[in-house]
């Protein structure tokens, strides 16, 4: 028998908090970990880096995602790919739903 997880309305599984940032974790397993970011407006993460390739998608709203130097303006419906130990930074420039994926080697 094959197993599948589903989420009918993943932007839901988060609230936008009035001041901060949330997350939620949706999935995890031994090759991905998926993560749901809610960000209060003008809410950010500080440039960082992740050891493993991330894929991040925009689920509703706005913000700025800084890849090393270069600002992207991304809204929902955007979908990045990063390399591992990209720097990388995010301003929530409204109301942020983000979902993260993490991409891990099987062990």
């Amino acid at each position: 028998m094959f197993e599948y997880t589903l989420y009918e309305d993943l932007a839901s599984e988060v609230d936008i908090p009035k001041a901060g940032i949330t997350s939620c974790p949706v999935y995890k397993s031994e090759r991905l970990r998926g993560v749901i970011f809610g960000f209060a407006e003008g809410e950010e993460v500080s440039e960082h880096t992740a050891a493993v390739p991330a894929i991040a998608q925009v689920l509703e709203g706005e913000c700025t995602f800084t890849l090393e130097e270069e600002a992207k303006e991304l809204k929902a419906g955007a979908w990045l790919l990063m390399d591992a130990h990209l720097p990388h930074s995010i301003i929530a420039k409204t109301p942020l739903k983000l979902m993260l994926y993490l991409l891990r080697e099987p062990k």
